[in-house]
């Protein structure tokens, strides 16, 4: 019996995961779809991956939040970069690097769009003529069984991220933005309908 209620307890839990509401937002103040490179995510170099998408940005522009959560971590690593991660509905991670400055905490609650900080310059040597940007990926801690292809190379990874150019404009929250209709209107040569 003990054992039943701890089960339906971590399975309730899990479920609120899935029931908190995602709004959605473009984590660089003022970008656009065109300041990234959509094709970028899962782009195979040598032995690695891209597993998110480089925002441009002018160095200092404000950061926000892509989608309310927890920050679980923040890190600066050997070579200066800074970075945060935010644990949002659904169980995903959103993972924010080459920040200038990281203006939030572990275990603060950040709302959509709320700022967390800056963009920087990526560090390191191959990094270094680069220009600032924002990197942004969203991993999701339970597997997303649709995405399992297993031709395409890295297929077992690719189960454990989520596309960011989908996320930021296959879906706007109606108060972050009317992406999803205007781009629409715009191929139709129509106002877009607010």
């Amino acid at each position: 019996m003990q054992k039943s209620l701890l089960f339906l307890g971590a399975l309730t839990i899990f479920m609120m995961g899935y029931w908190v509401p995602e709004d959605r937002h473009v984590p660089v103040e003022g970008a656009k779809p065109y300041d990234w490179n959509p094709a970028s995510f899962w782009y195979v170099g040598g032995q690695n991956a891209q597993k998110g998408i480089n925002i441009f940005a002018r160095k200092g522009t404000s950061v926000e939040a892509s989608t309310s959560g927890l920050v679980v971590y923040r890190d600066t690593d050997a070579n200066g970069d800074k970075s945060v991660y935010v644990l949002g509905s659904k169980w995903r991670v959103h993972h924010y690097a080459n920040m200038g400055e990281v203006d939030v905490i572990p275990g603060t609650w950040v709302r959509t769009g709320e700022k967390i900080g800056t963009v920087g310059t990526p560090k390191g040597t191959k990094a270094s003529s680069r220009p600032a940007n924002l990197y942004y990926s969203i991993r999701s801690l339970p597997p997303q069984v649709s995405e399992l292809e297993p031709a395409k190379p890295f297929w077992l990874d690719r189960v454990f991220y989520v596309d960011p150019h989908k996320f930021l404009t296959e879906y706007q929250a109606s108060d972050t933005g009317m992406l999803k209709a205007a781009t629409a209107a715009t191929a139709k040569n129509e106002p877009a309908r607010h």
